[in-house]
């Protein structure tokens, strides 16, 4: 009798983990095929350099250097102004709805390109047009992934967006070096977003979205297409009507807030934009952006468009390990990792760029240690800076807050964004030592900064956090 007790409770429990298994997947899914957007966002960010790609077309235009800045830098200046709505209309359209939109630009964008290559008017703003959706990506992703996932999946799916980022970047370095020409190249981009709309329809919407929405039934429908049948999807409304009651709560009766709440979001904003100031004052787009550019400088026997891919290799394969580690490790943990290796990086830099200045012999070991470095550093920016900036604001802020804060956030993020990438090349040509040696002060305050004010986050619930940043 006992043994036949034994048994059935083996079969139960083999049930329920077969059901939580599958409960991962479907979550991990979800945010994959929303996640294809943020490659499509990776193609722009580092697939255009028309004067040191191998492109052979005719009517390519070989642009002076403010010219090329232009060309390079502009979809920042559209990233910076999509990210400002994007968390309004995805709380009115929908989350996956408002993802869909955004293939619209996108595709557009690079129609733009592939049609008017001749005119650098029309390159620049087929540029911008893809930069609004880039821009609104990196608000609307984290934002569909916190709101599908469970707490316990909410690193690892947060981290997809940067993940896929480095996906699309590696994809622009492979088709830039293998296409012949730049038409061929943008119609490959331009497929993206394609299949992103074709592969992202078959997921449901966000629950939270559907709940809030008034639209029970296909909340239930939704969760239980996430989480399992057997699923309590009473349970998740009653947590989410929490969260909106903890969000009524931060207001007395006569709408205004307390002292101790106002002190809560200027907190969590300071956090938000504080990472965001430490992730790109780290260089590391400029380093993504101008790739080739850098081991040109340094006279490496590397070839650049071959350097670039190995770089490309080693940011997506880190991406991937941030991906396995953050809801282990911890979000506080990695950034702190993350921030001690960049700026170690950044002096070797320093050092690097100090010693090729005098040096005239082009087969100098020393040139090639540039590719080894850089590696390090992409590799370090991706494990924890690179990603966890861009969704963490999502896990800090109240549910009400939760897309303004963010897409102001992002905004901030890509403006900095477009003050490097406009400067970045110029600056790195006339002093590569001045501009190291300030990355590096920035990067060692970033690394305080983290230490000193960050919490962790992982697998903790928004009352909890706000418990931790008031406490």
């Amino acid at each position: 009798m006992n043994r036949k007790i034994f048994r059935e409770n083996d079969r139960l429990v083999e049930a329920i983990e077969a059901q939580d298994a599958k409960s991962c997947r479907r979550q991990l899914l979800s945010c994959f095929l929303a996640s294809l957007m943020s490659l499509s966002a990776g193609t722009v960010i580092a697939g255009w350099s028309p004067t040191e790609g191998s492109f052979t077309d005719q009517d390519l235009k070989r642009w002076s250097t403010e010219q090329e800045s232009w060309i390079i830098s502009i979809y920042v200046f559209g990233a910076l102004i999509g990210a400002l709505p994007a968390g309004f209309l995805g709380q009115k359209y929908g989350r996956k709805s408002f993802l869909l939109l955004l293939a619209i630009p996108m595709i557009a964008g690079w129609i733009i390109c592939l049609l008017r290559l001749e005119s650098m008017l029309l390159e620049c703003l087929g540029r911008f047009v893809c930069g609004l959706a880039v821009g609104a990506t990196t608000v609307a992703v984290p934002l569909y992934a916190r709101e599908v996932s469970s707490d316990a999946l909410r690193g690892r799916t947060g981290v997809f967006l940067d993940f896929m980022l480095c996906a699309g970047i590696l994809y622009a370095y492979v088709a830039r070096t293998v296409l012949q020409g730049v038409r061929q190249f943008c119609l490959a981009c331009s497929m993206v977003p394609v299949v992103f709309v074709l592969l992202f329809s078959c997921v449901p919407e966000s629950p939270v979205y559907l709940y809030n929405a008034g639209r029970y039934e296909r909340a239930a429908s939704a969760l239980r297409w996430l989480r399992g049948r057997r699923f309590n999807v009473k349970n998740e409304f009653d947590k989410i009507e929490k969260s909106k009651c903890h969000d009524d709560e931060l207001f007395d009766r006569s709408g205004k807030m307390s002292a101790e709440n106002k002190k809560f979001l200027a907190k969590v904003t300071m956090i938000s934009f504080g990472l965001v100031f430490v992730q790109r004052m780290s260089g590391a787009g400029g380093v993504i952006q101008y790739s080739s550019t850098l081991f040109k400088m340094s006279g490496s026997t590397i070839e650049p468009n071959t350097a670039c891919i190995i770089v490309g290799t080693f940011q997506l394969v880190t991406s991937g390990v941030s991906f396995m580690f953050v809801d282990k490790v911890g979000r506080r943990t990695l950034l702190l990792i993350s921030s001690a290796v960049i700026t170690t990086c950044l002096v070797l830099l320093v050092l690097y760029f100090s010693l090729i200045e005098n040096e005239t012999q082009t087969d100098s070991p020393w040139r090639i240690s540039l590719l080894f470095i850089l590696c390090m550093f992409i590799s370090a920016f991706r494990l924890g800076l690179g990603p966890i900036p861009w969704f963490i604001s999502t896990e800090l802020s109240p549910a009400l807050y939760g897309g303004r804060i963010q897409s102001l956030a992002a905004s901030f993020s890509w403006t900095l964004s477009f003050v490097i990438m406009k400067s970045f090349k110029i600056l790195v040509e006339a002093n590569p030592v001045l501009l190291w040696c300030l990355f590096t002060a920035f990067s060692a305050a970033g690394f305080l900064f983290v230490l000193f004010y960050v919490p962790e986050t992982n697998n903790k619930s928004r009352e909890q956090i706000h418990l931790d940043l008031i406490g």
